[in-house]
C-alpha cells in the first residue's frame, strides 16, 4: 500500500471502532495448527529472510531498493485501496512515489510476519503473510493498521524475488469488532459513538445488497449444500 494512502486509510479505519455479532467465526479455531512440511518450513524460512530485508528498505522509504527485490517481468500490484490491480513498472513505480520530490512521512514501521508458502514450480512459489505497520503522516498523529498478504515469488540467480503482491484485509464489519474488542469503550459517550457506528456500518450493509438478490435466493429456497 503506498504509504499516503495507507495512512489515511488506517485513520479512517481507526474510526470505525465498532463491534458486530461474530457470523464468521465458526471457521476460525485460534488455537489450531496448520501442519507443515519440511520443505514449506525450509520455503518459509527463505521468504521470511526476504521479508526482513523488505521491511527495512520499506521502512527507510528506500524505493530504488524496495523496486530492485521485485523481479523484471511485469509486476502486479493489488493494494486494498485501489480498485483494481496495478500491471507494470510505471503504474508500481507511481504507486511508491506519487508525489515526486515532497515528503508525505515522518515515518513508517512495517512488520512482516506468520509467512507460509508452498511451491508452484521449482523456482516459483505463493505464499502468505501478515503485514502490521506503524504509520505517521506529515502533519497528522500516528495510526496502526494490519492486512493480511498473499504473494507470489520468483527464484532467480540472486535469490527470492516479488511478483505479485495482493492485500486481503478483513471485511469492514469484522475487522471494526476486532478493533471494538482490542480498544473497549470506556466512557459512555464512546460507548454511543460505537453504537452509532454500529448502526451506521449495518445499514450500509444491508442497503447495497445487489437489486434482484431476493429473486435470486427464492429461486433456490429449497436448496441443500451437498459435500
Amino acid at each position: 500500500m503506498s504509504p499516503l494512502i495507507k495512512a489515511v486509510i488506517a485513520a479512517h479505519v481507526f474510526c470505525l471502532s465498532a463491534v458486530f455479532p461474530g457470523h464468521a467465526d465458526h471457521h476460525f479455531d485460534e488455537n489450531a495448527q496448520d501442519a507443515i512440511s519440511e520443505e514449506q518450513q525450509a520455503l518459509a524460512d527463505e521468504l521470511t529472510a526476504f521479508l526482513d530485508a523488505y521491511e527495512i528498505a520499506y521502512d527507510n522509504q528506500d524505493y530504488a531498493t524496495v523496486k530492485s527485490m521485485w523481479h523484471e517481468d511485469t509486476p502486479i500490484y493489488m493494494a486494498e485501496e485501489v480498485p483494481m490491480p496495478l500491471y507494470g513498472w510505471e503504474r508500481l513505480t507511481k504507486y511508491f512515489d506519487p508525489v515526486p520530490g515532497r515528503k508525505i512521512l515522518d515515518g513508517i514501521d512495517n512488520e512482516y510476519s506468520e509467512v507460509r508458502g508452498k511451491y508452484i514450480s521449482p523456482n516459483i512459489a505463493v505464499a502468505t503473510y501478515r503485514l502490521d505497520y506503524d504509520i505517521k503522516l506529515v502533519g497528522m498523529p500516528a495510526t496502526h493498521g494490519w492486512s493480511r498478504i498473499m504473494a507470489v515469488f520468483i527464484k532467480d540467480d540472486d535469490g527470492w524475488k516479488l511478483s505479485a503482491y495482493t492485500e486481503a484485509p478483513q471485511g469492514p464489519a469484522t475487522m471494526v469488532r476486532n478493533m471494538m474488542r482490542d480498544a473497549p469503550a470506556g466512557s459512555d459517550e464512546e460507548k454511543a459513538a460505537y453504537a452509532t457506528t454500529t448502526a451506521t456500518i449495518k445499514s450500509l450493509l444491508e442497503g447495497s445488497v445487489s437489486p434482484g438478490f431476493d429473486a435470486f435466493m427464492d429461486a433456490r429456497k429449497d436448496l441443500a449444500p451437498t459435500q
